[in-house]
């Protein structure tokens, strides 16, 4: 369950959004882990495996595909709060890999969290005009401020080595994607991608980030797609239900969600160095807890028998 813990933590440092509350001080790792494992135990009953459309609350739905598993906000939340995230605002769920009964996922890609932020209605007419150099530096910018904190606390720092997919947006479904890599600086075989996404609707956008390794990054890079697309606003709540002169519009416009303004406003990356590196260097996440428990079972259950 080792590994299993690790990829939880270290996925929740990728997506911690502004407004997450980090304990200082570590508290027992081991304790965390029996924990956790304890709440994964209890709780599977309560995850919603795909094929299955999953409800978001008041602003809308989410695909899920076979090898999915989705999680609720509230047990994801008690997940959190023993490895010292005292508060995730907006979190609507989170996916991991996962099948019912005993079947396990062949790929076990780790963990995506999905957020509402009511933010207001984005303006998309800046699309056109992304000049992808700047945006690349606004996201540097915002993880050497990161590493000023990690230098005062003794903790590596973290460089950005470019993007993986530069930002595309879809006027026609309102949706906005893209990809950077980062890594240890100057160590290389930590090289992790990091897939942003938001969907925007009429009150704000929907949000999520999904890492990998690299070196599995083409394998596993359709995962974000299907997300992204599998995201649907309910009726009122869509892009084009927004009532102009009525409704409130946001202070940040498509290029700010990318870029450096994203990691203050939204907060999507910003806790990407110090948590990281809080708990260990970057790993493979490549075993979603929902499935690694699964196989103990099945370990145990044939010892048993």
């Amino acid at each position: 369950m080792k590994r299993v813990i690790c990829c939880l933590l270290l996925c929740l440092g990728l997506i911690a959004p502004a407004g997450f509350a980090i304990a200082d001080q570590a508290a027992d790792k081991a304790a965390q882990e029996a924990q956790i494992n304890a709440l994964i135990k209890e709780s599977e009953n309560r995850f919603v495996y795909g094929p299955a459309s999953i409800d978001l609350g008041l602003q809308g739905t989410m695909r899920l595909q076979r090898g999915q598993a989705f999680m609720p906000p509230d047990i994801a939340l008690k997940i959190f709060a023993v490895s010292g995230v005292k508060s995730a605002p907006d979190l609507v769920g989170i996916v991991i890999p996962g099948l019912p009964g005993d079947e396990m996922p062949t790929d076990n890609w780790g963990m995506v969290a999905v957020f509402f932020r009511p933010i207001g209605f984005v303006r998309d007419d800046d699309a056109n005009n992304w000049e992808h150099g700047k945006l690349l530096d606004a996201q540097r910018k915002g993880i050497e401020e990161r590493n000023a904190v990690a230098r005062e606390k003794g903790l590596p720092e973290k460089e950005l080595n470019g993007w993986v997919e530069a930002p595309r947006y879809d006027y026609a479904g309102h949706r906005l994607l893209w990809a950077t890599s980062s890594q240890e600086r100057g160590k290389p075989e930590t090289a992790f991608a990091l897939y942003g996404a938001a969907a925007l609707g009429r009150e704000g956008v929907m949000i999520f980030a999904f890492g990998t390794e690299a070196a599995k990054l083409n394998e596993r890079k359709g995962l974000a797609n299907e997300l992204l697309t599998g995201i649907q606003f309910k009726e009122g709540k869509r892009y084009q239900d927004y009532a102009e002169g009525t409704d409130k519009v946001a202070e940040i416009g498509l290029a700010a969600l990318v870029g450096g303004v994203a990691a203050k406003k939204l907060g999507l990356f910003a806790m990407l160095a110090v948590f990281l590196v809080k708990w260990g260097k970057v790993i493979a996440v490549a075993v979603g807890g929902l499935a690694f428990f699964k196989l103990r079972k099945k370990k145990a259950d044939s010892a048993s028998n």
